[in-house]
Parts: C-alpha cells; sequence; structure tokens
C-alpha cells in the first residue's frame, strides 16, 4: 500500500484492516473519517461471518448501506416504516439496499463463509442493535407493549444488559433454508423485494472493446438514495475515461486484479497509487480522475461505489472536444490549427481498450 503524505495517493486496505469486531463466528473491520481521513461524506465496512454466524438485527442511526455481496450466502430480514419486513436470501454478486434507520440483520447461511462489503452514505456510521436496546428497557414495559401481564415473557429472558452483542450464532438446517422457509416466522420470499438486486445476473448496461459495467443506479435500482454501484470488468490494459463526478465522491474496492487510479485536485494535488484485490481508493466529489487495468494480461474487477443514487458523469473526450480549436491553442500555447486534427466527440466514451504498443 502507497503511504505517501499526499492525501490523493492514500489507500486503504479494507480486508486486511485490523477488526473492529470480532470473535469465533467473524469480524466485521471499518473504515470511517478516523482511521482514514480522506473520507468525505462515505464510509464502509467488511463483513465476514462463517456458516451460522448472525450479526444481530441493528440500524445505522445516520447511514443508509448500500452492500455487495462477494462470497457466500445470506438471509437478510429488513423490518421499517409503516410495520413493513422484507426477508430475502442474497448470493454472490448481489446488491441489498437498506435504507438510513431501518432495522436489518444478517445471517450466514451457505457452507462457505460470508464476504459483505457494506458502503455507507456517512463518513462515520453509526450502530445500534437490539440486543442493547432490549437491554436498556424495564422488563415491565416489555411485558406490557406485547400484552403480557408480568410475570411473563422478558422477566424469564432477564436481559438487562444495555450492551449490543453484534454477533450470535445459529445452527441451520441448509436444506430448510434453501427451500426459503425457516422456524422463526420470516417466510423468506425470494421472488422480489424492493432492497435487493441481482447486479450479478444482470447483462452490463455498458460494453466496450475495453470492458463492460454493471449499473446499480437509479433507474435500474428504483430504492435507492444517497448511494449506488457500478460493478466494472476492465480487460487488460483497460482504461475507465478521465472523468469528474460532480454530485458524489467516489470509494472504488478491488474486487479481484490490480488497477491503478490516478486523481487530480485543487492546489495542484496529484496522486498515482496501485491497488490490489481487498484494497480501496477514495475520490472526492469533483476530483478529476481515472483507472487503469495495470494487467497486461489478465482482467481486473472494481466496485466503484457512489454517495448518490444517480451519479453524474463528465468525461475528458467530450469535455475537450466541446472547446474551440482557438480556445484549446490559446491553453496550450499551439496555433489554433493544431487542434483542426484532434478527432472530436462530443460523448462519453466511458471505457476505452489500451491501445498502446507493448515492447
Amino acid at each position: 500500500m502507497n503511504n505517501s503524505q499526499n492525501t490523493l495517493n492514500r489507500t486503504f486496505d479494507l480486508d486486511n484492516a485490523e477488526p473492529e469486531f470480532s470473535n469465533l463466528l467473524g469480524s466485521i473491520s471499518s473504515m470511517n473519517v478516523n482511521n482514514f481521513p480522506i473520507l468525505s461524506g462515505m464510509g464502509a465496512s467488511l463483513l465476514r461471518l462463517k456458516e451460522g454466524g448472525v450479526n444481530e438485527p441493528h440500524w445505522h442511526t445516520n447511514a443508509a448501506e448500500l452492500n455487495y455481496c462477494i462470497a457466500g450466502k445470506a438471509e437478510i430480514t429488513i423490518y421499517g416504516n409503516n410495520a413493513h419486513k422484507d426477508a430475502f436470501i442474497i448470493n454472490p454478486g448481489q446488491l441489498t439496499f437498506i435504507p438510513t434507520g431501518y432495522w436489518h440483520d444478517v445471517q450466514s447461511i451457505g457452507e462457505e463463509g460470508l464476504k459483505l462489503v457494506m458502503v455507507y452514505d456517512n463518513d462515520n456510521p453509526q450502530y445500534l442493535g437490539i440486543s442493547g436496546s432490549v437491554g436498556s428497557l424495564p422488563t415491565r414495559v416489555l411485558n406490557s407493549i406485547f400484552g403480557l401481564t408480568s410475570p411473563a415473557f422478558f422477566d424469564q429472558l432477564n436481559y438487562q444488559l444495555p450492551k449490543d452483542v453484534i454477533f450470535g450464532s445459529n445452527k441451520i438446517n441448509i436444506t430448510e433454508q434453501n427451500n426459503n422457509s425457516n422456524n422463526n416466522g420470516n417466510d423468506v420470499d425470494n421472488t422480489s423485494n424492493p432492497y435487493s438486486l441481482n447486479l450479478g445476473n444482470m447483462d452490463p448496461q455498458i460494453k466496450t472493446n475495453g470492458g463492460n459495467a454493471r449499473l446499480g443506479s437509479i433507474p435500474f435500482f428504483p430504492i435507492l438514495r444517497g448511494l449506488s454501484v457500478f460493478v466494472i470488468d476492465l480487460k487488460p490494459k483497460g482504461i475507465i475515461e478521465p472523468h469528474t463526478h460532480p454530485n458524489a465522491g467516489e470509494l472504488n474496492y478491488v474486487i479481484d486484479g490490480k488497477v491503478r487510479f490516478t486523481a487530480y485536485g485543487p492546489n495542484g494535488e496529484i496522486g498515482t497509487s496501485e491497488i490490489h484485490k481487498g484494497q480501496v481508493f477514495f475520490v472526492p466529489a469533483g476530483y478529476f480522475h481515472y483507472l487503469e487495468n495495470s494487467d497486461d494480461s489478465n482482467s481486473g474487477t472494481v466496485a466503484s461505489f457512489f454517495s448518490n443514487e444517480n451519479p453524474e458523469f463528465i468525461g475528458m473526450v467530450g469535455g475537450l472536444s466541446s472547446y474551440s480549436d482557438k480556445v484549446l491553442g490559446t491553453v496550450f500555447t499551439k496555433a489554433p490549427d493544431f487542434f483542426s486534427a484532434l478527432p472530436r466527440q462530443i460523448k462519453n466514451v466511458l471505457i476505452a481498450a489500451g491501445t498502446e504498443k507493448s515492447g
């Protein structure tokens, strides 16, 4: 990892970061403004859970969450406004969006361990769990709201510790889970729900000679608010067109391979970093940047998360092509007719194939 003091050169190794919480069931590693100060308006966590591990029902008081399943299989239940509940199963390549403050859990139900990247629209997201919340209440209140006369169920539960458990263990019947039912009254429904999108099974909305991109954004994932993601497969030497996002910061997590990021910001700041699987590069809103697959023979995959459900894109090709020969000649101290040879294209190229000859 590049340790340069230049803020644009700084990356974060999320996969190998020291866990914020861990036990025998799994771990959560977090990236926020406290341990990665360049962040602004975005944060992230990496959740790992062994089979049977449960991340307790919880909510983020100040942040929405958009997560992407990299490995394993999970059951998620979301409980939100107007007593609305959705329970569903996710697999690798699937997105889940949880609005700010909505209660949700994550249960690892596959034989392979679960790996989930969770991105937030806040650089210091807060966490509250159902266990600590129950523990903060008198048993008489809990019995009363469920219509029970004390002594009753919650006297027997006898949980009076205002501290979140975070992880628990559930010995699961995998066959039963795969049949979309369990003994907890969740009534798992995989047919349709507004909170999940199977991005991995979608046909890429962007296909070029340089690579493909699947867009988890508006209008393809209508429930999104304040977050989105593009999962980009770059062919060897493939290049994301140099560009800016006027309305969104960008947090890039490398799923596979290696990529080179370059960013240019105010006051002449410029930084380049080559990052590998499990590492993150953050670009503040409006900064000029691009990325390329720095491997000559292998493809690379990046999840580019944005702090807007519909990020704007302004690219170098259309931008440079929009101005007259006279203006460009003045800027670059060339005769105006020099720029008559520029192949003007008022469009977004998005993903370009590398054209430099090797050797």
